[in-house]
């Protein structure tokens, strides 16, 4: 394993034959426009360092204050671009959100339950730098969960749906329906587990009632 990904598993640990494939991370393009901006910062108070040193302690004050501030801000900037990462190991997919210096969010799915992987490149500036967004289909969420503005989202959609047809559950042809069905069920969480077989009993009882009535 390469250093870069090693870095990349900091905050959750790998399982048994587990390595990771690919880290992505949001795209170059997107903290550009606040680097840029610091930098157009910096550059007005250093043409305006000559007229605030005139002004006394104040004026060095405020010259000290603004770089303190935009250097604080940039490393910070960096600091979140290198820290917010999604992960893809040939077993799982891991979205590493960190919204502060002290404050983190990990969201992990398996493939199994993903059902469809779709990217959107939408925009000038997206179409030219070549990232957009990718929209993962799960199984026991009515939405879709979104990653936004990721460097080459078609070739990452392309990957990830192949790892989740590789992890769909395989039907022999001409398996009975409800072999087709347990497939289908092996994938569900305990409670909706639980919520089918009390659907079923539900389903049972009608047909008692429907056959005693015939």
């Amino acid at each position: 394993m390469s250093t870069p990904l090693k870095s990349a598993v900091k905050g959750f640990a790998l399982r048994d034959n587990e390595k990771i494939l690919k880290v992505v991370r949001h795209a170059p393009p997107v903290i550009f426009p606040h680097v840029f901006i610091c930098f157009l910062i910096l550059i007005l108070d250093f043409f305006l360092m000559y007229y605030l040193f005139l002004q006394g302690w104040w004026g060095v004050v405020l010259f000290g204050g603004v770089v303190a501030v935009v250097a604080f801000y940039v490393l910070r900037t960096v600091f979140l671009f290198r820290a917010n990462r999604f992960v893809v190991t040939n077993r799982r997919i891991v979205d590493v959100e960190q919204v502060g210096v002290f404050e983190k969010f990990i969201n992990e799915f398996s493939f199994a339950k993903v059902v469809e992987a779709k990217a959107t490149v939408k925009g000038v500036w997206p179409t030219i730098f070549h990232y957009g967004d990718l929209h993962l289909s799960l199984r026991d969420d009515l939405g879709a969960y979104e990653l936004y503005k990721i460097p080459a989202p078609l070739e990452l959609q392309n990957m990830l749906n192949g790892l989740i047809e590789q992890a769909a559950p395989k039907v022999a042809a001409g398996a009975n329906p409800v072999a087709m069905i347990m497939a289908e069920v092996r994938l569900l969480n305990r409670n909706d587990k639980e919520e089918i077989i009390r659907q079923i009993e539900v389903e049972l009882a009608e047909d008692d009632v429907r056959g005693k009535s015939e």
